[in-house]
């Protein structure tokens, strides 16, 4: 399979029938929600956590946002910590396979999170 057919694949990976917009694939997720899809297939997205953490990696199901902002506030909310000095924000390039798409976005597999 060629590169721009996988990447293609990916995002016409239908994640569910909606009962609001219908049948929908990861891409017109990726477009309804307005996440720039980057040239070669992949997009951004944030995961914020306390900057006390040790973890290398995030787990299967670990909530994603569009935002760096949402990422520091719901990382700080419940943990009362304050989002500006006690939270980092990881950075994830992802494709298509890597998410599952929903009222929040989540990991779909294990990330590697590089130093």
């Amino acid at each position: 399979m060629e590169f721009r057919q996988f990447i293609e694949s990916e995002l016409e990976r239908v994640h569910l029938d909606h009962p609001f917009y219908g049948r929908e694939t990861i891409g017109e997720f990726l477009e309804r929600r307005s996440i720039p899809v980057n040239p070669d297939g992949s997009f951004i997205l944030y995961h914020g956590r306390p900057k006390s953490s040790s973890h290398d990696s995030l787990r299967i199901g670990t909530y994603l946002t569009e935002s760096q902002e949402d990422a520091r506030f719901f990382a700080a909310r419940d943990r009362e910590l304050d989002a500006q000095e006690d939270i980092e924000v990881i950075t994830l390039k992802l494709t298509g396979d890597d998410i599952n798409p929903g009222i929040h976005i989540t990991l779909r597999r294990p990330y590697q999170i590089k130093g």
